[in-house]
């Protein structure tokens, strides 16, 4: 695959929302709003198109186009999104829109979030000189993929969102906040409605060819997964000087987690040595480095084969991200302790042992009847008790898109790749997997019971 972003985007559009309005028995392209005394309501095409589309796998588009519509340069889009109940969520879109009317009344009220995706969506409607369409596609007819990869409608939400946000043109129109780079958001909330003015401060991907090229016709996703921690998260393994693999938990030699003065589950020295360290490739004292590291990725992990001549195999846990840029303030809460050399570990880059971080959480499921990590606990430890099933390991880097690569080979920023590591490790390991967000809704992490006893 050699293709850039920019041509992945305009092939897919061509195959997909192009093929649609030129198909004489389609009903695009459908406006979306219009007025009628006055007052904002949704088209009549619009309730035409919308009805009867529940529980399905639908991913819909909201977009500017010129008139006449003939090529992918026609169109702007405006929001991606992904529903089983498309008819709703087109509704509830429409009714925020509505509030967020006029937008002459709009004030900042000094919060992040106070210039909403609906704001946002209200001023792009209010400033462009033709109308808002919708477009609305059942991914279970999919025959293309971006990337060529097949897909599920979470996962491919983000990977669109992710080659639209490769071209600093659709920037100020583009109106989603999920799978968005903190910095964006940063910037969007400090501008408001200036925002569809500004000059994007990020860098282009979308003419980049590919770092790796990847035959997506040749490896399935799960060959990508381990393609992927061949080229990241191996070297480090088989590395002496990496120190890997890091033990996520200090323990006793029978896997008995220790714990803090507070009662959590303690982490090992190692590991807080290895995230301060990374962390530090991304901020400063006064804030975030402008060197090209974004944050942190990061991969919770256990091994098997550890007998292997070869290597050992990974088996993925949970893979998540740390954004060095904050929504609001620029430095994100998660990285100020690291910034200032501060000891205290209460956010820690996400791995934290207060109670909204990854640690902490997992020890009030321990200790607490916290509800929001049983399934890691349950996973991971001896029912009734803090000892680990089996070693638990961390492996964490900073992201710096010039220096890594997706798993399709591409240039990818933080928030970009996270989901798609995570949709390429659930084909791998759908079993182990904890990840609750950016999986399909037959992942087992969804349909499964767990449960577990406290220690």
């Amino acid at each position: 695959m050699t293709s850039s972003k920019a041509a992945l985007w305009a092939t897919w559009i061509e195959e997909t929302l192009l093929e649609d309005i030129h198909t004489p028995d389609q009903p695009d392209p459908v406006p979306f709003l219009t007025t009628v005394e006055g007052k904002l309501t949704t088209t009549d095409a619009l309730d035409r198109y919308r009805y009867g589309k529940n529980d399905g796998e639908y991913l819909y588009l909201i977009y500017l186009a010129d008139d006449p519509i003939t090529n992918t340069s026609d169109i702007t889009p405006v929001y991606v999104g992904e529903s089983r109940n498309i008819g709703s969520r087109i509704y509830q879109h429409y009714k925020k829109i509505d509030e967020a009317l006029p937008i002459e009344d709009w004030e900042d009220d000094g919060s992040w979030g106070s210039f909403s995706k609906y704001d946002h969506i209200a001023a792009v409607r209010e400033a462009a000189d033709s109308q808002l369409y919708v477009w609305i596609f059942d991914v279970e007819s999919l025959d293309t993929c971006p990337y060529g990869a097949a897909t599920y409608r979470q996962e491919l939400e983000a990977k669109l969102i992710g080659l639209i946000y490769a071209h600093p043109e659709f920037r100020p129109t583009m109106t989603n906040r999920e799978f968005v780079p903190n910095r964006v958001l940063h910037e969007i909330g400090k501008a408001g409605r200036e925002w569809l003015t500004t000059d994007p401060t990020m860098a282009s991907t979308a003419d980049s060819p590919p770092q790796d090229e990847i035959n997506t016709a040749q490896y399935s996703k799960a060959d990508l997964w381990d393609q992927w921690l061949k080229t990241h998260v191996y070297p480090d393994l088989m590395d002496e000087s990496t120190a890997d693999p890091i033990p996520l938990f200090a323990t006793d030699n029978r896997l008995q987690v220790e714990l803090t003065d507070a009662g959590r589950l303690k982490r090992t020295a190692m590991i807080d040595k290895r995230i301060r360290a990374e962390g530090r490739k991304c901020i400063h004292s006064d804030g975030v480095k402008d060197n090209g590291y974004e944050g942190l990725i990061y991969l919770m992990y256990q091994l098997a084969d550890l007998d292997s001549s070869d290597h050992p195999q990974i088996i993925p846990r949970y893979i998540g991200k740390a954004e060095a840029y904050g929504k609001k303030n620029e430095l994100s809460a998660n990285f100020k302790g690291i910034a200032i050399g501060s000891q205290a570990t209460r956010s820690f880059a996400r791995w934290g042992d207060g109670d909204y971080w990854h640690v902490g959480e997992l020890s009030m499921a321990l200790f607490e009847d916290d509800s929001r990590k049983v399934a890691w606990a349950s996973e991971l430890f001896e029912q009734g008790t803090h000892r680990l099933k089996d070693q638990v390991y961390l492996w964490t880097r900073a992201w710096n898109q010039d220096q890594h690569t997706s798993p399709y080979g591409y240039h990818a920023y933080l928030a970009e790749v996270e989901p798609q590591l995570i949709s390429v490790a659930h084909v791998a390991y759908p079993n182990r997997l904890l990840n609750k967000s950016d999986v399909p809704d037959d992942a087992p992490i969804k349909s499964s019971e767990f449960t577990f006893e406290g220690a």
